[in-house]
């Protein structure tokens, strides 16, 4: 029997997930010492920094921590991973959510098309109950070439 011209379904190939705290006025070292973790990369504004493209002007107060890249990870399972390693006192995201935005940045590399996600109900709720908003980047990486 011939193999069918494309795959669709299961999971999504590749996750990263981060958390991200922005404010013009942001203060990395605060949110360091806040959260009790070095960041992955943090900056203030107006701060400049090396690019791939030349020298970039932050645009504003940035500070992110970021799990590593895997192909093994499900969205659901990265993304407890990522606040089991964060602060579980809701004092400390009253906090943030008083002086910065917060989200969970996603990267969902699809190496096929029709890939799924599924975020527990449990999850959403401890997202939630943080103020953390969720974005989502989805990058069609195409299969891989043999």
């Amino acid at each position: 029997m011939d193999e069918p011209p494309f795959e669709a379904g299961g999971d999504v190939d590749q996750i990263n997930v981060a958390l991200r705290v922005g404010a013009d006025d942001l203060d990395p070292s605060w949110v360091t010492e806040l959260i009790g973790r070095p960041p992955t990369f943090a900056a203030r504004k107006g701060e400049r920094r090396p690019s791939q493209g030349g020298e970039v002007v932050q645009s504003s107060g940035v500070w992110l921590y970021n799990l590593p890249e895997s192909t093994e990870w499900e969205l659901g399972d990265a993304l407890n991973a990522l606040l089991d390693h964060l602060p579980q006192d809701l004092g400390v995201w009253q906090a943030l959510q008083a002086r910065a935005t917060i989200e969970v940045f996603c990267g969902l590399h699809l190496s096929a098309w029709n890939r799924g996600a599924e975020l527990p109900a449990r999850l959403v709720a401890r997202l939630a109950e943080r103020g953390i908003a969720i974005q989502l980047d989805i990058y069609f990486d195409g299969p891989e070439s043999d």
